[in-house]
């Protein structure tokens, strides 16, 4: 009788200490499932390609440099993935490789399809062609072709449509421009929201409504001019029916089953005049 009253009175104790380390526990868990709760996703960003050495610069690569690229990925285990892949994980849960890697192109050069497209097809990496409408309107209409300075026309644009590893973004129709007023798809700094919300929604539109044109689709993807936006942007284009949007915002993104995760995703930007190893070494890939 008295061992048990003994023990009665150091349960209330025992009981304490007892949810304490459930709760240590608990925690931990929780904290080590957060941190594998997503997947990491490295986005690279290119510009031109061109095969004169000479022309590399922070937005010019030769083939050479952009197959060692592709080569030390695939060496490193990596996998390229395209922009539906991303897509159907985040929303559908559907799983990705392990170490999937986006590749970008931006500005719609010609070089883009001329001489990457057969480099990416020899290493099978997807990549998303993100297009300015006035440049691919200009070059359809002088229906010029040149890979030092030249941009995608119409007739390419549905060509590459037809490619499964192509897919294509807007880069805006007008917006690829700095000026005292305004800095790409940024806000002015006396503009009405409203006013705002107008420019960008027709700037938009008009390049969607060619897309749909010319090549019976329209894209899903928004890449900002030089990365800048404003915040009013971000509501226009999820109302069109835009999932994806590209910053050029440096770092490693984090896909989760959160939609939102998929806006203003991180690139890095290829700078020609630096090796691979140069460049993914920053990475840490």
């Amino acid at each position: 009788m008295g061992d048990n009253m003994k023990y009665k009175k150091y349960l209330p104790l025992l009981v304490l200490l007892t949810f304490i380390s459930s709760f240590f526990i608990t925690n931990r868990t929780i904290s080590v499932f957060e941190n594998s709760d997503y997947v990491p996703l490295p986005v690279i960003m290119y510009h031109g390609v061109n095969k004169n050495p000479s022309r590399s610069c922070k937005y010019v690569i030769t083939p050479e440099k952009l197959e060692e690229d592709l080569k030390y990925l695939q060496d490193k285990g990596y996998t390229g993935v395209s922009v539906k892949d991303i897509i159907k994980y985040v929303n559908l849960s559907e799983p990705l490789p392990d170490k999937p890697v986006l590749i970008t192109f931006d500005d719609g050069m010609y070089n883009n399809m001329s001489v990457a497209l057969p480099v990416l097809e020899k290493y099978n990496f997807n990549a998303v062609f993100s297009v300015v409408g006035s440049y691919t309107d200009e070059y359809t209409k002088s229906d010029i072709t040149n890979n030092n300075y030249g941009y995608l026309r119409w007739c390419d644009i549905k060509e590459l449509s037809d490619n499964p590893l192509i897919e294509f973004g807007s880069h805006s129709y007008n917006f690829h421009n700095i000026s005292k007023e305004r800095y790409g798809t940024k806000k002015k700094s006396y503009e009405k929201s409203l006013d705002y919300i107008n420019t960008f929604y027709q700037d938009t539109q008009k390049l969607q409504s060619e897309f749909l044109l010319n090549c019976n689709y329209k894209p899903i993807i928004y890449t900002y001019p030089f990365g800048s936006f404003s915040s009013e942007s971000y509501k226009v284009l999820k109302k069109m029916g835009f999932l994806v949007s590209f910053s050029c915002t440096q770092g490693i993104n984090k896909l989760t089953h959160d939609s939102d995760c998929l806006y203003m995703l991180k690139r890095y930007n290829r700078d020609g005049t630096i090796s691979t190893w140069e460049f993914f070494s920053k990475l840490k890939l």
